[in-house]
């Protein structure tokens, strides 16, 4: 019934009313297809915007990666400089100085010590800085691990920055001081906008307290400025990445979206990155073609209206006319032709109305095939991919803006209908041609390939190819989808380059570097100096595994190694290893804790310290021997020197006590008590002479002589002075040079050797060995002796003395010829530093070992006279006195040796000028030169000594005789006088008889 009723309303309608109804009707479908379309369209474009920020924000976080990777791997490499580790500034600073040149992302590079203090930096610092409260370098120091800082203004270059810091760790593991690298914030902007990014896009690069560090692509200063709280809140609270519509800086709606940027080992992000593109950008494009769609419609209902209008006014009699002319019309392609207005009602006006809609249907179908074809067109020319078709001929048919920028063409006439094979660089241009044919063959291919430009630009680009086919299926185009892969190439040739210097890095460097694998402890690399240092072969060793290395095991390595694996703390290991090869090192270590993809490894950096660890321990024993040295020296020069003041005040004693028994009468009783005096005072000669002779400046009586002959007459009384169980073996060289020495001193020297000797072996049955030989010595050999008073080279003489005993411990060794230290109950301890101060008075040495329960051996070198050296035959004393004649000069600063001496001299027969020091001296002699037969001159005085006064007065008379007096040895004086004309030596204390001698020699 309902419908019966709407049919006869339909009916009732007048054509033009049932026009408008069917033009409308008609029409709504369109419309509600039209905003369905357009709303998925739209839908669709912000899925594609929130796909292209996603991508977007993946790009800049890549970037952000890429730069904090290349700081780290700077920092681990500065970190491990030698002159990092010493604070060598001047070099550090022109290593930083040229990084810095390399890398215009950094601000700067600086090295602060472990207190905050900067003490190397890139760029010059006008005054001292101390980044001590800096949050990258308290965090590097509480972690020991890559850090980051927070938005600052640089001090040094007034710029704004972000650093991340490195610790510097010395070579026992500590932190001594952190590497920071300045990321200079203004070039973020600069090296992204070098990115192909969407239209309308900007991101924001946030530090982990919410300050902007810097945003790009768009308008507007915003560096340093707090984030909207609101937004960094929820991206801090919210997982690691995300996307969002809401407001951006600008105030504008946009797709954000946001990733959270770690460094390894830290929970915290330091750093927050979004990317936005504006919403109305991204639905831009919809919103056009829904309002053309709108246009559309609208345009269409005004057209029917006036249609349905015009078919009212008409006339019957046209309508077959019109009917026939717009069927013919339609027919022709004319799908705008309307009949229904001319031809009203009945079966004609419903064919008029048939052939309308038919028309309408015709040109919507038109209409929408129109519509798809500029969809489509739209895409490609927004696409940032270039999409181009070729001919079979390479041949360019069609290439969107995109592809034209990348080929440096101005328009697509430019290039249509050129073959683009010129434009591919020769070495590529062959393997291109084959996709081309392949794809004509129906097979899709993907080709990397090198392109020049019209304008000369070189790009890498990377091309997938696929068939276009018609409508029958006949392939008539290359479609193509080619991106810029220009610096994807760049950052794999870097990171091959980096990979080319870390090889190289471990083929040369002098250090042994292996990595294992921590979970399964294999090798997984080593460098050469490694199997160098070990004595073995890469291959083999690269087939080892660390826990199963014995010699880590005995050395603590393993233990050790365990440990750097579990807490991750970098420690210094020096073992004594015997490697799997068999060669034993002293090696130090350095074992730290690797993550490589999540998987934790041990790298082992170690350095050969062996031959160090030996000189070490040579340097300690020089030291030590050159401290026993001086101790030594020091005794004998306080000894000598009590000495010779002692011999100055027995002079005076003896001279006087001996001046008076000459002017005494023979019956006078005090005869005997100057006799008792003279006795006591060459008792306390002979006690100074001991003490000249541990000082080493003893008055020997020096003659060429044969150790071998004085050995053997020796020989009786060593076989009494010893035990009668104890057994003398000799082994005596036959060409033994002569040595110049006191026979008599010597004799001492070996006859206390062989009392310790046999006193060392006790009670028991034992051998003590004497023996002799001749070697030549050079500075090496006499540096490791036990005494060395900086001997000269050369020959020589030496005899050997030792036994079977108990021998020694070192404690004992370093003391045994210090005075008054001694091993016997009984003993005084003066017996073997009486032998040390006679060997070295004859500037010879001695030679020590001993170990207990193996014996002692002592070895004491005497410089050796050259070969054919005569003996000369000791003089025997006169005992007369002689006078003579003419002035004397005596000099000496005691004024008691003046009065002896002038009342000697006088005596003698001689006139005698006195003087108190050598100024004195030079003055009478310059005066009295010509009465001046002979000048007895004192070494050592006061203002010009003995020497000095010497050479004036030789000065001034070549010829003039100077008898040198001092209370040291004649060896001394002689040493320092010889070949300079000196006329004679006389020892205090001396007598009348010796001082008439030495005048009488003379002449």
């Amino acid at each position: 019934m309902l419908r019966g009723l709407l049919m006869s309303r339909l009916a009732s309608l007048s054509i033009r009313s049932l026009l408008l109804l069917i033009t409308f009707v008609v029409a709504l479908p369109a419309a509600v297809i039209i905003l369905y379309s357009g709303i998925e369209f739209r839908n669709a474009m912000l899925g594609e915007a929130q796909k292209e920020t996603v991508k977007f924000a993946e790009t800049i976080v890549n970037e952000q990666r890429n730069l904090v990777v290349a700081a780290e791997q700077l920092m681990t490499a500065l970190a491990q400089l030698p002159e990092v580790k010493v604070r060598d500034r001047a070099k550090v600073e022109s290593v930083l100085k040229e990084l810095l040149k390399l890398n215009s992302m950094y601000a700067n590079i600086t090295i602060a010590d472990r207190d905050g203090r900067v003490w190397a930096s890139a760029v010059p610092a006008l005054m001292p800085l101390n980044v001590s409260n800096r949050q990258f370098f308290k965090s590097a120091l509480a972690t020991g691990k890559l850090s980051s800082g927070e938005y600052i203004v640089s001090r040094i270059t007034t710029k704004p920055i972000i650093n991340l810091g490195y610790p510097v760790r010395d070579d026992r593991g500590a932190i001594a001081g952190v590497i920071g690298v300045a990321f200079n914030l203004e070039n973020y902007r600069h090296l992204l906008q070098q990115m192909r990014l969407p239209k309308g896009s900007s991101f924001v690069i946030i530090d982990h307290r919410g300050i902007i560090l810097a945003r790009g692509l768009t308008q507007g200063d915003f560096a340093g400025k707090p984030y909207t709280a609101d937004s960094f809140r929820a991206m801090a609270e919210g997982p690691d990445e995300g996307v969002r519509v809401r407001k951006g800086l600008a105030g504008d709606t946009r797709i954000i979206a946001y990733r959270k940027l770690y460094l390894p080992g830290e929970k915290t992000p330091y750093m927050y990155v979004t990317a936005g593109i504006p919403v109305e950008v991204a639905t831009q494009k919809a919103n056009r073609s829904l309002l053309f769609s709108a246009l559309l419609l609208s345009s269409f209902l005004a057209l029917a209206c006036l249609a349905a209008v015009l078919i009212g006014k008409r006339c019957i009699a046209d309508r077959f006319r019109l009917l026939e002319e717009a069927s013919r019309r339609v027919a022709a392609g004319d799908l705008g032709i309307r009949v229904s207005g001319a031809v009203v009602g009945g079966e004609l006006g419903s064919l008029a109305q048939t052939l309308d809609g038919m028309a309408e249907q015709l040109r919507a179908r038109t209409d929408a095939l129109a519509h798809s074809k500029m969809f489509m067109n739209t895409i490609i020319e927004t696409e940032p991919e270039c999409v181009k078709l070729l001919d079979a001929e390479g041949r360019l048919q069609m290439m969107n803006r995109a592809g034209l920028k990348m080929i440096e063409a101005d328009s697509l006439a430019q290039v249509q209908g050129q073959c683009v094979y010129s434009l591919i660089s020769p070495e590529y241009r062959d393997a291109f041609i084959r996709l081309t044919e392949r794809v004509f063959e129906g097979v899709a291919g993907n080709l990397v390939f090198e392109v020049v430009g019209l304008k000369g630009r070189h790009l890498w680009l990377d091309s997938h190819a696929v068939p276009f086919r018609n409508d029958q299926g006949e392939i008539v185009s290359l479609l193509s989808i080619t991106r810029d892969v220009t610096e994807l190439r760049k950052s794999e040739e870097e990171r091959r380059e980096n990979l080319v210097l870390f090889e190289s890095l471990m083929r040369h460097s002098p250090m042994a570097i292996r990595i294992f694998d921590g979970a399964s402890g294999k090798c997984i690399l080593l460098n050469k100096a490694t199997a160098d240092i070990a004595g073995g072969d890469i291959k083999t060793m690269q087939e080892q595994n660390f826990r199963e290395l014995k010699s880590w095991q005995e050395s603590g390595m393993l233990a050790a190694a365990e440990k750097v694996l579990s807490d991750g703390i970098v420690r210094v290991v020096e073992a004594d290893i015997r490697t799997s090869f068999g060669k034993a090192v002293v090696m130090s270590y350095i074992l730290s804790r690797l993550l490589i993809k999540d998987k934790q490894h041990l790298l082992v950096v170690g350095r050969d310290v062996t031959d160090e660890k030996r000189l070490t321990a040579e340097k300690k024993k020089m030291e030590a021997q050159m401290l026993h040295v001086q101790k030594l020296e020091s005794l004998g020069v306080l000894a000598g020197g009590i000495a010779h003041d002692f011999n100055n005040i027995l002079m005076s004693v003896m001279g006087n006590a001996e001046l008076a028994l000459l002017n005494l009468p023979l019956e006078s009783p005090a005869r005997i008590n100057l006799q008792n005096i003279e006795i006591s005072s060459q008792r306390a000669a002979d006690l100074a002479r001991q003490m000249l002779a541990y000082s080493g400046k003893g008055n020997f009586v020096i003659e060429e002589t044969d150790v071998n002959r004085l050995i053997e007459e020796m020989n009786h009384m060593l076989e009494v002075s010893i035990s009668k169980k104890v057994t003398m073996r000799f082994s005596l060289d036959s060409h033994l040079p002569l040595v110049s020495v006191d026979a008599t001193q010597i004799r001492q020297v070996i006859m206390n050797l062989v009392i310790n000797a046999s006193e060392a072996i006790g009670d028991r049955s034992g051998v003590i060995s004497i023996s002799t030989g001749a070697m030549e010595c050079d500075a090496a050999f006499l540096t490791r002796l036990w005494l060395n008073d900086t001997l000269k080279e050369g020959k020589y003489v030496y005899f050997e003395v030792a036994d079977d005993g108990c021998g020694m411990e070192q404690a004992t060794l370093t003391k045994i010829f210090d005075p008054f230290f001694t091993t016997k109950f009984t003993g005084r301890g003066l017996g073997m530093a009486a032998v040390l101060g006679i060997v070295r008075g004859h500037k010879g040495t001695i030679e020590v070992h001993s170990e207990p329960g193996k014996g002692s051996k002592f070895t004491v070198f005497l410089p050796a006279l050259p070969p054919g050296t005569p003996r000369r035959e000791q003089e025997a004393e006169v005992a007369q006195l002689t006078t003579g004649t003419g002035t004397v000069m005596l000099v000496d600063d005691e004024e008691t040796i003046r009065n002896l001496g002038t009342e000697m001299l006088q005596i003698l027969g001689y006139s005698v000028l006195t003087a108190e020091d050598g100024v004195v001296a030079v003055d009478l002699f310059q005066k009295h030169h010509n009465d001046i037969v002979c000048v007895i001159l004192d070494q050592t005085m006061p203002n010009l000594d003995g020497e000095q006064t010497f050479r004036i007065l030789h000065s001034i008379d070549p010829a003039v005789k100077v008898i040198m007096s001092s209370g040291f040895s004649e060896q001394d004086i002689a040493e320092r006088f010889t070949g300079r004309g000196l006329a004679g030596f006389i020892q205090k204390p001396y007598r009348l008889a010796n001082l008439s001698r030495m005048l009488q020699e003379l002449g």
